[in-house]
């Protein structure tokens, strides 16, 4: 119980009065109207107290410092970070004369450090190198009406079941679920292709078989480059296509070669390995992922509905700032000689 310093007072002089801890207690009880008095071993430390200090007023407590135990701990994992940084709190306990949750406030409140999820990349060859600084730089020169009218395209695949990730999802019960998730062994999946540009995108167009060389190129035909006619001053834009083996095909290549000519950016020209300078893989697959599972679709046919459903919602004004950033990209690019960089 905590006494204010009327209360405190009264108990020091009640006990100098009379010398002893049952009078106090009583007298106590009688002022308070109460049948809980303060016990020996409280009226000892408060008339300590007073006889200390001259004073009946709480001493302040001395703040605790950090046991040598947990020092030690903490010049451990110092060295420990810093020679590797991916350590897990598991395995930095192990090593550690401290518990893990011990680890992890040291971790976190004294060497103020936070947890950051890896990033992966493609590995650069020697030649990608020259290739990304002289895209970027070119991208760059461009007027910006120019690097809008630009198609960027892509495939992707769409799982009608999410996979099932154990280190993350949970099954929030009060006892342990004697249930499984059954999982298909070849989960039903899409294969998607999309054209994007800051005027707005063609697709999405579903493949029913696998992409190669001829069910690709028929795509092009018979549904991207009617949607492309239609676009007012058509002749103005570019169009990009990644390095995967239906689109170097020789047919596919030539035959953009006489629908774009000189727009086309050919398997030469685009630099390999570069997801991040593409808006699909960086932005239009990912934005896609984290929308078209709401309602959860329960066949095919919903997963497709879903997705054209977001991919017409998308603005136009999320489109341009999606090219700005590729602007800003670009730049990042140049600034790192061609090789990869940090998204600030």
């Amino acid at each position: 119980m905590v006494y204010d310093l009327t209360t405190r007072t009264f108990i020091v002089e009640t006990f100098c009065a009379k010398l002893n801890y049952a009078s106090v207690q009583s007298a106590y009880c009688i002022k308070y109207q109460t049948r809980k008095p303060p016990n020996k071993k409280t009226i000892k430390r408060m008339v300590q107290c007073f006889r200390e200090t001259g004073s009946a007023e709480t001493r302040a407590r001395k703040p605790y410092g950090p046991s040598k135990k947990r020092v030690d701990a903490k010049n451990q994992l110092t060295t420990m970070v810093t020679d590797f940084a991916s350590l897990s709190i598991r395995k930095a306990a192990s090593a550690l004369p401290v518990s893990e949750s011990t680890t992890r406030k040291i971790m976190r409140e004294d060497l103020k450090l936070k947890p950051y999820k890896q990033q992966h990349c493609q590995v650069l060859k020697s030649p990608d190198f020259d290739k990304r600084l002289f895209f970027a730089q070119w991208l760059l020169s461009l007027p910006k009406q120019t690097k809008f009218c630009t198609y960027f395209t892509d495939e992707a695949y769409f799982h009608l079941q999410q996979p099932v990730n154990k280190q993350n999802n949970r099954i929030w019960s009060t006892e342990k679920p004697l249930e499984f998730t059954e999982m298909t062994k070849y989960p039903s999946k899409l294969s998607v292709w999309c054209a994007i540009s800051a005027e707005g995108i063609i697709g999405p167009y579903f493949f029913e078989s696998t992409v190669n060389q001829h069910t690709y190129l028929a795509m092009l035909e018979s549904f991207f480059w009617i949607w492309h006619k239609r676009k007012p001053d058509n002749k103005k834009f570019y169009f990009q296509q990644d390095g995967a083996s239906a689109h170097t095909a020789g047919m596919v290549q030539d035959w953009l070669k006489v629908k774009f000519g000189n727009r086309f950016f050919t398997k030469d020209f685009w630099p390999p390995r570069s997801p991040d300078l593409n808006p699909c893989d960086y932005f239009l697959w990912g934005y896609l992922k984290s929308l078209v599972y709401v309602p959860f679709p329960k066949t095919l046919n919903d997963l497709k509905q879903n997705i054209e459903r977001e991919v017409r919602k998308i603005s136009p004004d999320l489109l341009k700032s999606v090219f700005v950033n590729l602007e800003k990209r670009c730049e990042l690019v140049i600034s790192a000689n061609g090789g990869h960089f940090e998204d600030k």
